[in-house]
């Protein structure tokens, strides 16, 4: 009925529907395992929106994922301006970045870099 409400009789296509699929799954088991919980600890149930709620409140929060891509772009602007400010060309770094050379300045992977140099901080930078 929820899953009615919020996207019709249109149900969403590819990867994007596979994800609400599951995520729908996991938040039904979610609220049954909490509803088991309570009916041991002679608690009162939660209604399903007092459930929601609940689960958007406090440190059921993914921090580590928004510290993590926090992280990822302040290096993006540092290796930028290392480069001058500038995204080198698409045939040289398909990826939108700057030149190697910088990459390599701010400890990207080389091998022969960490082996013959024993540059092992390359390992995890």
């Amino acid at each position: 009925r929820k899953r009615r409400e919020r996207y019709g009789e249109q149900n969403p296509w590819g990867i994007i529907g596979l994800y609400d699929h599951l995520t729908g799954i996991r938040t039904d088991i979610e609220w049954a395992e909490d509803a088991a919980w309570r009916r041991e600890n002679d608690q009162p149930y939660l209604s399903w929106q007092d459930f929601e709620d609940a689960k958007d409140t406090g440190f059921n929060q993914p921090f580590f994922t928004y510290f993590t891509m926090l992280v990822c772009t302040i290096c993006l602007v540092v290796s930028i301006g290392l480069n001058g400010w500038a995204v080198q060309p698409l045939t040289e770094n398909p990826m939108i970045g700057p030149s190697a050379m910088v990459l390599l300045q701010m400890g990207a992977k080389q091998t022969s870099l960490i082996v013959n140099q024993n540059e092992w901080y390359r390992i995890f930078t």
